[in-house]
């Protein structure tokens, strides 16, 4: 008897591999017995291929959603507060030589965008005055804690200037910056920053073109970035007591393609401090500083640039025009932080003091340095009481995830194919060892008639 001829490597393949189904149609016999299983491949197979295209158009979609995590801890670290007089440059200090710039200074550092330069007294004179300089006058001149600060606390302890380091702001002069470097361990009143300061209301040197407010200007920020007070400071009004309610926050966003942040090294900031804000009034103090080759008083100190004096200020002026009228087209390239912290408030105000405590209020301020101004109209009139504490001690983090990443994505389309094909990874290691044995066959094929040959000749 002749040996049975041996099985084809399709037929074993189909009859031994994993994927469940192709055994049914090599084992079966006839259309009819195969046709059914034909059918259930194919439709099967059908339903597989759109799952597969679905997800991964999903995945090249790029979604993300956010998640919300409250975590509850035993301490948090207390943000810096910097605060600011809306009062630029104190009458008192201010020589009489220099009293013919300050109306102008008020006007040209509020409104670059201003055309109407008819408005400033003695415009020729003040630009040609290259003498006078403004860093020197503004700190002659400005704001002074040493001299308005009347109860510090941090904690229920004493603080004082010490704690304060300055800061200048051409919006609001001279400005102070409280860094605790420490924890709040317990959330409510009185476990945080209070602050009694005096705004010297009558030392306000502001004009309708300036700041027509009275007050302290005040920003809750983190202790590594610098206050943007424009964009993120609040107000504390005189003769009231402020309570400031903070809630510390973490937002976690996704890099491209599923978010939109980043860092812009473009501006000398450390990648690991960015922040969005100081990206767009970095970029604009390089504006300014492209163009007119110096820098204003009070932003991105760039090294081996000297600071603009009066003479530059109409160059500072066309420079934020043209700098302005193209922000449109994005041309900071400030993308939103990664990683960063910001504290939310909640306001609540009370007057401050009460009939009941002015008079021993008066009394107490007699001691002190123009005692004669500190009647009762004046102490309700010009004092403020910031009050700033987290109201609980609990992290809210905002974390942007990817809504399918590609492990999801390998996942579900393993389960899929498990489900509907009963394939898996050791099937495509099936096939692999199916195509190498194939083609090992076919070479063996085409070598099999040359040693025939080689045979017949040598029996001849």
């Amino acid at each position: 008897m002749e040996d049975p001829k041996p099985a084809s490597l399709e037929f074993e393949f189909a009859t031994t591999t994993t994927l469940h189904g192709i055994s049914r149609v090599a084992e079966r016999r006839g259309v009819r017995g195969k046709a059914p299983w034909v059918i259930v491949l194919l439709a099967l197979g059908g339903i597989y291929a759109a799952v597969t295209f679905d997800r991964i158009r999903a995945f090249i979609r790029f979604e993300a959603s956010t998640s919300v995590i409250v975590n509850f801890v035993p301490k948090l670290d207390f943000p810096a507060v910097t605060v600011c007089n809306y009062n630029r440059f104190m009458s008192s200090k201010i020589q009489e030589k220099d009293k013919k710039h300050v109306k102008n200074l008020i006007r040209v550092y509020d409104d670059f965008e201003g055309d109407d330069e008819d408005s400033v007294d003695d415009w020729d004179d003040f630009y040609s005055d290259d003498s006078f300089n403004y860093a020197e006058f503004a700190y002659a001149t400005g704001y002074s804690l040493e001299r308005s600060m009347h109860t510090c606390k941090w904690k229920g302890a004493k603080c004082g200037v010490e704690n304060f380091t300055e800061f200048y702001s051409p919006s609001y002069g001279l400005c102070y910056t409280f860094t605790s470097r420490g924890n709040q361990t317990l959330p409510g009143i009185g476990n945080g920053l209070q602050l009694v300061l005096d705004i010297e209301e009558n030392e306000y040197t502001e004009t309708e073109q300036g700041n027509t407010e009275a007050g302290i200007k005040f920003a809750i920020h983190p202790r590594t970035e610098s206050p943007e007070m424009d964009t993120t400071g609040l107000s504390a009004p005189p003769g009231f007591h402020t309570f400031v309610s903070i809630r510390q926050t973490h937002h976690q966003n996704l890099h491209k393609p599923w978010g939109v942040c980043g860092i812009n090294k473009a501006y000398q900031q450390d990648p690991t401090n960015y922040n969005r804000l100081t990206c767009l009034s970095d970029c604009q103090a390089f504006a300014i500083t492209d163009n007119c080759s110096c820098q204003l008083f009070g932003t991105l100190q760039a090294d081996g640039v000297p600071l603009c004096n009066i003479t530059q200020l109409p160059c500072t002026k066309k420079a934020l025009e043209l700098h302005r009228a193209k922000m449109a087209e994005d041309i900071c390239d400030c993308p939103v932080s990664c990683d960063y912290f910001t504290y939310e408030p909640t306001i609540s105000m009370a007057r401050y003091p009460s009939k009941s405590v002015l008079q021993s209020s008066v009394g107490f301020y007699a001691s002190r340095e123009n005692a004669s101004l500190y009647d009762e109209e004046y102490t309700a009139r010009s004092l403020v009481y910031l009050d700033v504490y987290y109201n609980e001690l609990s992290t809210t983090t905002y974390k942007q995830v990817e809504d399918l990443p590609f492990t999801a994505l390998l996942g579900e389309l393993g389960g899929q194919l498990g489900l509907f094909l009963g394939a898996s990874i050791i099937t495509a290691v099936e096939f692999i060892d199916y195509l190498m044995r194939r083609i090992k066959r076919l070479f063996v094929k085409k070598e099999a008639p040359k040693v025939t040959e080689v045979r017949a000749f040598e029996m001849e």
